[in-house]
């Protein structure tokens, strides 16, 4: 016959074990998604061509980018 007892305890440890799992799971889960923010809000800067000062005279120069130039007749 069987005992019905240890079969409820049996599925009673089971439950709380899968329980204690699925805490564990959700909680490296929430540091692996607080991880990947972090590194979203480390990001590496970027220059933005919109600023950038050329050096000399190129072909694609337009005069707009070339106001920052010396102007040697005025010097």
């Amino acid at each position: 016959m069987v005992n019905q007892f240890e079969t409820m305890l049996k599925m009673q440890v089971a439950m709380c074990e899968g329980w204690v799992k699925l805490w564990k799971d959700s909680f490296v889960a929430y540091e692996n998604l607080i991880e990947q923010q972090a590194k979203l809000l480390q990001h590496p800067n970027y220059i933005r061509l919109q600023d950038f000062i050329p050096n000399g005279a190129s072909l694609l120069d337009h005069y707009g980018k070339r106001a920052h130039d010396v102007d040697v007749e005025k010097v």
